[in-house]
């Protein structure tokens, strides 16, 4: 088998807008080679941790790309955790581990941070079927271990 010589990041980002339907979002995917975190002004600082923290664990010689997903959605069930609600959701999807944050526009101090190696099957390119999937795993996890700064 060759060895692998590209690696690549699934991005998800969920925006909440109560004007867009819940059952019709709006998705958006786009294809980078560097790192998206000029566009991530609120968590720019965790995003470039995790992201340090993901790209140790591979091979410096590998090219790395970058796929983010934008979803904008007026599902607010969606964005609802233990009757909290927040405007905007995070996942970066790494090699072995799913790592979130929910947060809100305004710099209020309320969000969910956390990761976990959580059994979720995804493909890269048709996640826009599969995101439901993956935020029920990752709220099921979030309401697990309940922890929220």
């Amino acid at each position: 088998m060759a060895p692998q010589e590209k690696v690549e990041f699934v991005i998800l980002r969920l925006t909440f807008l109560p004007y867009v339907h819940p059952q019709y979002p709006r998705i958006t995917l786009t294809h980078k080679r560097h790192s998206p975190s000029s566009s991530m002004t609120q968590v720019r600082d965790w995003f470039d941790r995790i992201m340090s923290r993901e790209k140790s664990k591979i091979d410096p010689r590998m090219t790395i790309r970058y796929s983010e997903w934008n979803v904008t959605s007026g599902n607010a069930s969606l964005f609802t955790v233990n009757g909290y609600r927040f405007d905007k959701i995070l996942l970066v999807l790494g090699e072995e581990v799913v790592h979130w944050i929910f947060y809100q526009n305004m710099p209020l101090h309320r969000r969910i941070e956390g990761c976990g190696r959580i059994s979720v099957n995804y493909c890269g390119c048709c996640l826009n079927t599969q995101y439901l999937k993956i935020m029920e795993t990752v709220k099921g996890c979030v309401m697990q271990k309940g922890t929220y700064y």
